[in-house]
């Protein structure tokens, strides 16, 4: 379990650095918009922050798998007997599952599509090709996908219909 809890110490630690990347990038735009004094080009910081957020949404949503944190509408669910709550969670998770193996392909697939294109904008500063910035899809996708597995283990290995989340005590 130390190895999950490491995981999510550092899916936590990269929220943390796309969303302080993300905030100077934007306070730098905003910056050079209203300040005369600022001379050098900053075109690139809308791109950046444009797929610096993406990458947050997706790191965020595997975040919130993990911890169990997707809305969910559970009226009906709470109202079924524990083995049948069980079975529909299970369902459930056999659902996600199955998306985030497509979401996992199709994010490699294009990653594989954009390897030798570069974002315009980006060119002069940055060589980054971009399948970088489109691997979010792909590095969000696994995280989910490694989430839902460890949280189908977790639900066959228990004995009520309790709702499984993996727990982190750390950052």
């Amino acid at each position: 379990m130390k190895i999950v809890q490491f995981a999510i110490g550092v899916v936590k630690t990269m929220c943390v650095i796309c969303f302080l990347i993300l905030t100077a990038s934007l306070c730098l735009m905003i910056l050079s918009r209203n300040l005369p004094f600022i001379t050098f080009d900053v075109l690139w910081t809308d791109e950046i922050g444009r797929y610096i957020m993406v990458y947050l949404v997706f790191l965020g949503s595997g975040l919130a798998m993990i911890e169990g944190k997707h809305i969910q509408v559970d009226f009906l669910l709470n109202k079924m007997s524990p083995e049948v709550r069980k079975v529909v969670n299970l369902f459930n998770d056999v659902v996600t599952l199955i998306f985030c193996c497509i979401m996992v392909g199709s994010g490699y697939v294009l990653m594989r599509s954009t390897g030798t294109q570069v974002v315009s904008t980006l060119r002069k500063y940055f060589e980054m090709p971009m399948s970088i910035w489109n691997s979010a899809v792909m590095v969000g996708g696994l995280i989910m996908l490694l989430a839902v597995c460890v949280k189908i283990v977790k639900t066959l290995r228990s004995k009520d219909g309790e709702e499984q989340t993996l727990e982190y005590k750390g950052v």
